[in-house]
């Protein structure tokens, strides 16, 4: 084999091998994807919306090649009187999470983004609507294995009223 040859292949191979090295730090959980990820699968969601009991269906999965996770929930109810898909990310630049809730009631409601931190096993996100904000928190029960998300919205005082609650359990 000639010299040329020789330092082509190796070019190649140290190229090929510090590739492979990039793309598996690039794989390579991190705590809050890994916290995301808690959310995939399937799910029963019974809590309470304004007062009154109800019960969803919900799936979470990696979508958008695993920019977000996607949180799809459905009424359990025939017909289904309320359906959302929910998009969560983690931003690594700015160290906090992006929260996109769309619904079946459109445009309108979709125009907010939340933003939010997490503190351990609990996510708090803030969406700034203009009349009132509401905070959705994400709170991960890893010894059960299922999630608590409270949504509240903010009185004119300040103050926060829970506008619903739901425990979500592996369906």
């Amino acid at each position: 084999m000639t010299s040329f040859l020789r330092s082509g292949l190796l070019i190649f191979c140290v190229t090929f091998a510090a590739g492979q090295s990039l793309q598996a730090a690039d794989t390579a959980t991190s705590p809050d994807d890994a916290f995301l990820n808690a959310l995939e699968g399937a799910w029963t969601m019974n809590g309470m919306f304004m007062g009154k009991p109800v019960q969803y269906h919900a799936n979470g999965e990696r979508v958008l090649q695993g920019g977000f996770l996607r949180l799809h929930m459905i009424d359990a109810a025939a017909p289904p009187m309320y359906e959302a898909d929910v998009y969560l990310g983690f931003d690594a630049q700015t160290h906090d999470y992006i929260l996109h809730w769309l619904d079946r009631f459109g445009a309108a409601g979709a125009r907010v983004v939340g933003t939010g931190q997490r503190k351990g096993s609990v996510l708090q996100v803030i969406f700034p609507y203009k009349d009132n904000e509401f905070r959705d928190t994400f709170e991960w029960q890893k010894k059960t294995g299922t999630w608590v998300l409270e949504i509240e919205s903010q009185n004119k005082d300040g103050s926060w009223s829970e506008f619903a609650r739901y425990t979500l359990v592996r369906a």
